[in-house]
Formats: structure tokens, C-alpha cells, sequence
């Protein structure tokens, strides 16, 4: 993407993993800078019954010494000259790195077949509700999920948006990123019944009322996005407008289209717990393909 000035990439100790991370940030970001992070969680250490001090220092020692080792080979295999190993809780230190450096998005690997509930293990929701930064996770090989080669992995991109002041932030970027990739781009709103809106009210009451309110809805929706298709060149059946709950009409749409990537908008620190109103969670947890989280201001 070429707005990026500088990545952070954090691996897991899974080679083949953290290789299939790397080649996905370069393929994304030819000509961006790459930090290579892996942090350490001391906490790991007392897992072992009751050691002594001694033990602990000397185990402490001896991991600092092979994952410097392992994320030496890693970088030099990628060309990648900056990386670091770091120490504390997870997520916090990945987040406050990549402050301190002014990183602009953090790349991230996610494993199996549950989607971001897997991010480096119990680290996927801080990392991504917490940070400010945009974020990328990728899905990455393993014995339950095949992937594409990274060179090839992105021919269908889906971009979420709500309509709102920040949706050109959010197709901003995922227009980029299937210019790069020469992939489909589609744009996906997603129109909540109104009926959920009065939920305890009897819906006989307010049957009218409620299909007027999304006839009118979906007019003014698909107005808004054919606007957008011709400002950023694409076809009408790029377009998609669908009513229903936000994070299960997202999932089915991205299952039926077979896109590799969706791109959401962040607001905030809080980051995805506002995404797209409160199914920010539902959203994210429940999609098997990569996400790359923009962060609108």
C-alpha cells in the first residue's frame, strides 16, 4: 500500500507460518519498510512447577538466545534487516512498539479454522480492539486451513462500509490494495431490519412504518454506492446491498463470493468494538479469510 511508511510484522515461532506472514506483508508492501517482531511472556516461565530462580534465569537465557537466532535466519531469508525480540504481555507490547515507532499497520498471523479468535493465540482480541494502528491478519498454512501461495492469495476483495463520513478512508485503501493485486474490489452495505431497532414493540404495529423505512433505506444505500462505484471505477455488480444482522450478512457474502480479503474501518482507541456499531466482535470472529482493520480518523 503505498501510504505505508513502516510495518510491524510479529511472528509466532512456527517457521512456516511466520515465513507465509512475511511474504503476505511484502506482497502487500513492496517497497515498505519491515520490522520483525517476537515477544516473550515471562509469565511462560512458571508454567514448570515451582522452579527456582536459578532455573528460571537460566531458561530465560537460553530462549533470549534461539529465538534471536531463529528471527536472524527468518529476517536474512526475507531481506529483512530490522527485527527485535521483545518482552511482556503480548498484545500490550506489540501495541506500544508500534507506537513508539509510528508504525502505520501491524501485521498479524491467524490459525485454524476459527478466523481471528486464534491470532497468536489468546493475544487476537487485545491486540486488535486495542491498538490504534491499521491491522492485518492473515490466515496462514496449517493442517486444517490451505492457503494460497502469498503472490497469489488475493483475487476477491470485499470492502464492509458503512456509509458513513469515513467510508472513502476505508475504500481508499482497499482500492489499493486490488490495484496492487489486480483483484475483484467489491463494496458491501449491510441495511439492519427495523424491526431490531424496536425490539419488545409488537411488529404488526409498526409493519408499515418499518418496510417504508428500509424501501427507503435500500434506495438511498444503492444511490450512495453506484456514486462510489463510478468514482472508483468499478462495475455495477461490484455493488452489494443485503438486510439482515451486519456480521452474519458480511460472512455469507464473503463465503459466496470466495473473497480472500475484507477491509473494515476502526473508529478510534477502542478499535473494533466500534466497528460498524456493537457486531464489531461477530464480525471479525466469525470470518475464515484475511482482514486488514483500517483505522479511520
Amino acid at each position: 500500500m503505498n501510504s505505508l511508511k513502516s510495518i510491524l510484522a510479529a511472528v509466532d515461532l512456527d517457521e512456516r507460518s511466520a515465513d507465509y506472514v512475511l511474504e503476505s506483508a511484502r506482497q502487500l508492501a513492496r517497497d515498505t519498510p519491515i520490522e520483525v517482531v517476537h515477544v516473550l511472556e515471562r509469565s511462560s516461565f512458571y508454567n514448570v512447577g515451582d522452579p527456582s530462580a536459578a532455573l528460571i534465569d537460566d531458561l530465560h537465557g537460553r530462549m533470549v538466545r534461539e529465538i534471536n537466532e531463529y528471527l536472524t535466519k527468518l529476517c536474512n531469508r526475507h531481506g529483512i534487516q530490522q527485527f527485535k525480540l521483545l518482552e511482556g504481555p503480548a498484545a500490550a507490547t506489540i501495541q506500544q512498539h508500534a507506537d513508539t515507532h509510528d508504525h502505520d499497520l501491524i501485521v498479524l498471523g491467524t490459525h485454524g479454522r476459527h478466523g481471528i479468535k486464534r491470532l497468536l493465540g489468546s493475544t487476537a482480541n487485545a491486540v486488535l480492539h486495542g491498538t490504534e494502528r491499521n491491522v492485518l491478519a492473515i490466515r496462514v498454512p496449517g493442517k486444517d486451513v490451505e492457503v494460497l501461495p502469498a503472490a497469489d492469495k488475493y483475487r476477491r476483495v470485499l470492502a464492509a462500509i458503512d456509509l458513513s463520513d469515513e467510508t472513502n478512508q476505508v475504500l481508499d485503501i482497499a482500492h489499493i490494495v486490488s490495484r496492487k493485486e489486480n483483484a475483484e474490489l467489491g463494496m458491501l452495505h449491510v441495511i439492519k431490519p427495523f424491526r431490531h431497532a424496536y425490539i419488545g414493540i409488537n411488529p404488526a404495529t409498526l409493519s408499515d412504518v418499518g418496510i417504508q423505512f428500509e424501501h427507503e433505506a435500500d434506495k438511498q444505500a444503492r444511490k450512495q454506492l453506484h456514486d462510489l462505484s463510478i468514482k472508483y471505477g468499478l462495475p455495477a455488480e461490484s455493488v452489494h446491498v443485503r438486510h439482515g444482522a451486519p456480521h452474519l450478512e458480511i460472512q455469507d457474502t464473503i463465503k459466496e463470493l470466495g473473497c480472500d480479503l475484507l477491509v473494515i474501518g476502526t473508529h478510534g482507541k477502542h478499535g473494533l468494538q466500534l466497528l460498524l456499531g456493537s457486531v464489531a466482535n461477530a464480525v471479525i470472529h466469525g470470518v475464515t479469510c484475511d482482514v486488514l482493520a483500517v483505522r479511520v480518523k
